[in-house]
């Protein structure tokens, strides 16, 4: 099969991505946005670690000291009210840096275009260097797109690195929100029996247990349909994937890079705007996305081969 390429190949392009993914100015950019996530991922965690903290003493609390029930469901509130103001727009404004990093990275190793339209300025050099030396061990991180791309030509392998990407958190989206919905239905099912077992009444129930642990029940709720309607998304974008991957698997030299641009706006987007999933549960994973996810890549680069 002889691709008919009717697109130029930009300087360098024509180097495998698995071959070029390591390169220190793409290391470098690598390193950063892995970092500023991380950083990202804390305040995330201090907010979720006030939430739970509140939730797991008003239990105790109740059993122990009956009275300090109307404190707790006034530090409750309190603790909503800050947890999904100020520290929920902390969060974003380290997300919004941490995806412009990684946009940086991926336009680049991808030889797609800036788009500044949708993202904004270039992060500034100096940023992305200081990120990137925080990372102590920089060498876990080579070999990022750990996909076979063998000689499949620009800009099919951006296509195929961009899928992985989507297909990787597409799964992981779809298990944290039934991970998000046993922990909530399993917390509510504990207060209920703690309010059986202490013989409360309703009013009891819902001022010295239920308002307390409410924050938490409210994000496991929220976050378990925010990640499935993200999952949603992110399925629909691999759709159109795969349907452009199938529309050119005879020639995908032949992909129009307009397409490829256009399917990294939308990876753009669901990245900077939707939920979070938490490090400890993607290391979790980490291992069996890595292997269904290659695994894929490879079936399609077989049909390539086969076509």
């Amino acid at each position: 099969m002889a691709a008919q390429t009717t697109h130029p190949v930009p300087h360098g392009a024509s180097l495998r991505i698995d071959r070029r993914q390591d390169r220190s100015r793409h290391l470098r950019r690598l390193l950063a946005y892995s970092d500023l996530y991380h950083r990202a991922q804390w305040r995330r965690r201090y907010r979720v670690a006030g939430t739970l903290l509140v939730a797991a003493v008003a239990p105790v609390a109740v059993l122990v000291f009956p009275a300090a029930g109307e404190m707790l469901a006034v530090v409750g509130a309190a603790w909503l009210m800050v947890s999904r103001t100020a520290l929920a727009w902390l969060e974003e404004r380290a997300v919004y840096r941490a995806a412009a990093v990684q946009e940086l990275y991926e336009t680049e190793l991808f030889e797609l275009p800036w788009n500044t339209a949708l993202a904004g300025a270039r992060p500034a050099p100096e940023e992305v260097a200081s990120a990137a030396a925080r990372i102590r061990r920089p060498d876990r991180y080579r070999g990022w797109f750990g996909i076979e791309v063998r000689d499949v030509p620009w800009p099919g392998d951006v296509l195929l690195c961009q899928r992985q990407s989507m297909v990787w958190s597409l799964r992981d989206h779809r298990a944290y929100s039934a991970a998000l919905l046993a922990a909530g239905l399993g917390w509510f099912t504990v207060g209920m029996a703690l309010a059986l077992y202490r013989d409360l009444s309703l009013a009891d129930y819902l001022v010295r247990l239920f308002l307390p642990v409410c924050p938490a029940l409210l994000d496991c709720v929220e976050l378990a349909g925010a990640h499935r309607r993200h999952a949603g998304r992110r399925e629909e974008a691999l759709q159109e994937m795969q349907d452009l991957w199938d529309a050119h698997r005879g020639d995908p030299a032949g992909l129009d890079p307009g397409d490829c641009r256009r399917v990294q706006d939308v990876a753009y987007l669901l990245r900077r705007d939707g939920p979070k999933i938490p490090g400890i549960f993607y290391r979790l994973r980490r291992g069996a996305s890595e292997r269904s996810t290659a695994e894929g890549a490879a079936a399609l680069v077989d049909g390539l081969e086969t076509t």
